[in-house]
């Protein structure tokens, strides 16, 4: 189904590379958006601008924005798909890892939705999307409170950017996926299928779904709310 207000947009989306980053950045060029995906790694076909780049690290951040801007044009939409995730028990959690991850799902989302809010506010247009999880609403399952604690962060700095921000022109919403197959959670989803009320775990699409409506002309009265995609566990 096309939908309304993306076409000709300019999007930039990190952990373009795989995982829900990947269809995101596919579901959004299938629309028509010219997309600039943004991953730590080399990334292969699928996005009209591929830019490497470390969520973590404002320079980096800063150039690859820059890049996307000369070559594709203002920058449009900005949707935060980089993450990562390692299960580890609290008494085992060094703040080597829990820096890692708040650096990366955290800061990584703050850099880049803050780099791309400026000219959107100057333009009076533009939509952002992070992506948190189900774990940031209720704290996850056992061995992720570095996850959670990253993941709740990110919907409160969402709805913080929302108010902020909301009567610029740029509105800004958070998806929350419970589990989704996808490379990071290789061999963590098995048998998780008959737990949810569905009756399957979340797809990259089903996501990519949800941040296409959020980042259309359907969702213009859309800001600061969190999409919870979960099969109906809770």
């Amino acid at each position: 189904m096309r939908l309304e207000g993306i076409e000709g947009r300019v999007a930039v989306v990190t952990g373009a590379g795989s995982g829900i980053g990947l269809r995101v950045a596919e579901t959004l060029r299938a629309q028509g958006a010219r997309v600039a995906g943004l991953d730590v790694n080399e990334q292969a076909a699928g996005v009209d601008l591929a830019l490497t780049a470390d969520v973590r690290d404002e320079a980096q951040v800063d150039a690859a924005f820059a890049r996307a801007e000369s070559d594709l044009g203002p920058v449009d939409v900005v949707v935060t798909c980089a993450g990562v995730f390692t299960p580890m028990a609290t008494p085992d959690l060094g703040l080597d890892e829990w820096r890692r991850t708040i650096d990366i799902n955290l800061t990584g989302t703050f850099l880049c939705a803050r780099r791309g809010l400026g000219p959107m506010r100057e333009r009076g247009y533009g939509r952002i999307v992070t992506i948190s999880s189900g774990a940031g609403l209720d704290g996850g399952s056992e061995e992720c409170a570095h996850y959670a604690a990253s993941k709740g962060g990110v919907i409160a700095l969402t709805k913080a950017l929302a108010k902020e921000y909301v009567r610029d022109g740029v509105l800004v919403n958070v998806v929350a996926p419970r589990a989704v197959r996808t490379p990071m959670l290789d061999g963590m989803t098995d048998g998780m299928d008959e737990l949810v009320p569905v009756g399957r775990i979340g797809e990259p699409d089903d996501v990519a779904a949800a941040v296409a409506f959020l980042c259309s002309a359907h969702a213009s009265y859309v800001s600061g709310e969190v999409v919870v995609l979960n099969g109906g566990w809770w």
